[in-house]
Formats: structure tokens, C-alpha cells, sequence
């Protein structure tokens, strides 16, 4: 092994560019002159993640056949989470987001534990299905959104007598690469119930929803629909939306630097992102990664639920938003 008198000598003899490179190597120092397959700056967003679209209709008989093969004492939580096809991605749904489906049978419980990400669901077909968060009960509904931020017990449970299912959204690729992951199982297995509230602060009804679209101002520009954000600021990198779009509504194409995941609560339409076509109904997912353009067309009256990372990126000082002209 070199000394550190020898790495100084050899950089003291460079006479060349190429004994310049040879002298740095071992010193794990790279030149920010040279040109690089990727380069350290380029002139606007341009990511790997791909326009994708699951159909909801598919990933519920996927979660159906996972439901007659595994149960909740193998898997903590039976869910199926939209990959991007992006070459060395194994759970990321974009960038900084992670999405799954996740279903319960009737009478089953899903263990409590806590972790770093945050996490919310948007429940597609429950009915007397629960979560608990810090011992809160609280019900989780045809329609509902719930919150779990970040290191708040959880776990769910179901006393209906038909399969709940709902649309994960979790923050767990950002965790991943800024690194404060931590989790921990609850040591009961079951967090102990303190309290059973149907208000919680963690719980976005469905007829809460729908009345608070209905009341909001139409967007001036065009780009969105009578558009609410939900407040949950106990978890900052994940922004909540939730616009509604009356059939035949067109929206004003856009493009921002923020990922977004978007699922229709209700309603079917086609939305445009970047070069592709995508016709959705109730319950799909899809994905317009940053600065991709964006439009969207309903053919029903639709309320169209959108997670993004957008204020994450203002945080930074890293958003940009672009009209269309």
C-alpha cells in the first residue's frame, strides 16, 4: 500500500494530464472537468422513472389470489407494491415515492409497528374495516384517505364480512436515500386500543371529500379541478390533493419538478402525460414523473386523488411550474 509521501511524490511528478488522473485514483478524487457518461449538471429534469398505469381491476385479482395464499402470520401486511420498470429499481413507484395495493380479509388483523417514511391509504372498497394509530381506532371506509406519519404505532383489523382494499402511498424511497430508516415492531403485537373515534385527525372522510371539492374555487388557469389540498403536516414530504373534474372537463396542460401519483376516487376519463395515453377508471394508479406534461380529460365526473413530492421540492427551492402555451 502507498504511502501518503508516495501519493504526494507521484503528484509532484505528474507532467501530464493522464499522470494527473493516475496520481488521483488512489486518493478517490475525480475531476469535475472531464466529461462523464452522466454528467454532474444538465440543462432540465430528466429522470429514468417511466409513465406508468396499473389497473385496478388486475392488481385487486392479484391481491384476491395472494389472499388464498398467504395470510397475515406470514405476511405483517399483504400488499402488492407498482414498481418502476427502471433498470436496478426494486420497490420505487417514483423518485421519491413508493405505492401499493394492500388488502384484508374479513376478521383479520395486520400486526402494529412503526417505521420512519410516512405513509397514508386511499380506500377503495371497505366497509367496518379499522386502523389504529397510537392507540386512536378510528374506521377506514369506502372513500377515506388516512395518515400514518412517520413513527406513529399502527396496524389495521377488519370486522366486516367482504375483503377491504385500499392504495398505499409511503415515502419510502426518499427515506432510502437520505438513510434515517428505523422500524420497530410493536411488543405486544397488537397495540392496545386507548380510544375509538370515527374524527380523527387522521382520517380524511369520503362525504368530507366530496363536500369540500364541491365547495372549492375553480382553478383560474385551467390547470386543475375545483382542487383541495389535505392538510397533513405531520408528514411534509408527501403533499395531499384531491381535485374534482366535472365530465368533459379538460385541463390546461402542464409540466412541474415534482413526481406525482395520481388514483381516481371516482369517475373514468384519460389523461395525457408526456407522449402517452392513459384511460382510466375508479381505483387505478398512475404515475407522471417530474417534468413530464400533464393533462387531463374527464368523461365522468371524477374526484382524482394526487400524492407529490411538490412541496417537498419547494422546500428546497427546486420547484419549477410550466404552462403550456
Amino acid at each position: 500500500m502507498e504511502s501518503s509521501e508516495d501519493r504526494v511524490e507521484a503528484l509532484r511528478k505528474a507532467n501530464n494530464l493522464e499522470d494527473l488522473y493516475a496520481a488521483l485514483t488512489p486518493l478517490d478524487m475525480t475531476p469535475g472537468w472531464i466529461e462523464r457518461k452522466q454528467p454532474i449538471l444538465w440543462e432540465q429534469p430528466d429522470t429514468p422513472f417511466e409513465v406508468m398505469h396499473w389497473r385496478y381491476e388486475e392488481c385487486k385479482a392479484a391481491l384476491d389470489a395472494a389472499g388464498r395464499l398467504i395470510n397475515t402470520d406470514l405476511a405483517e401486511r399483504r400488499n402488492l407494491i407498482l414498481r418502476n420498470p427502471v433498470e436496478g429499481n426494486n420497490i420505487a413507484t417514483t423518485k421519491t415515492l413508493i405505492n401499493a395495493y394492500q388488502m384484508i380479509l374479513p376478521g383479520e388483523e395486520a400486526r402494529t409497528h412503526r417505521h420512519a417514511p410516512h405513509a397514508l391509504r386511499v380506500i377503495i372498497e371497505s366497509e367496518d374495516s379499522f386502523s389504529v394509530v397510537n392507540g386512536e381506532k378510528h374506521p377506514m371506509e369506502t372513500g377515506d384517505i388516512v395518515l400514518t406519519p412517520g413513527w406513529c404505532w399502527h396496524g389495521h383489523g377488519h370486522d366486516g364480512d367482504r375483503s377491504a382494499y385500499w392504495l398505499d402511498g409511503l415515502d419510502v424511497p426518499l427515506t432510502h436515500l437520505l438513510e434515517p430508516m428505523f422500524f420497530e415492531e410493536h411488543p405486544e403485537g397488537f397495540a392496545p386500543v386507548e380510544r375509538v373515534t370515527p374524527d380523527s385527525p387522521y382520517r380524511f372522510t369520503w362525504e368530507s371529500i366530496q363536500k369540500r371539492t364541491e365547495q372549492a374555487d375553480a382553478d383560474p388557469e385551467g390547470h386543475f379541478g375545483r382542487r383541495v389540498r389535505l392538510e397533513a403536516d405531520e408528514m411534509p414530504t408527501i403533499g395531499i390533493y384531491v381535485e374534482r373534474l366535472e365530465a368533459g372537463q379538460t385541463t390546461r396542460k402542464f409540466r412541474h419538478s415534482a413526481n406525482v401519483v395520481y388514483s381516481p376516487m371516482m369517475g373514468s376519463g384519460t389523461s395525457t402525460i408526456d407522449d402517452n395515453e392513459i384511460s382510466w377508471s375508479r381505483g387505478d394508479t398512475f404515475t407522471a414523473p417530474t417534468w413530464n406534461w400533464i393533462e387531463h380529460r374527464a368523461q365522468e365526473d371524477t374526484i382524482m386523488f394526487a400524492m407529490t413530492d411538490e412541496f417537498l421540492m419547494r422546500f428546497a427551492n427546486y420547484y419549477r411550474f410550466e404552462a403550456a402555451a
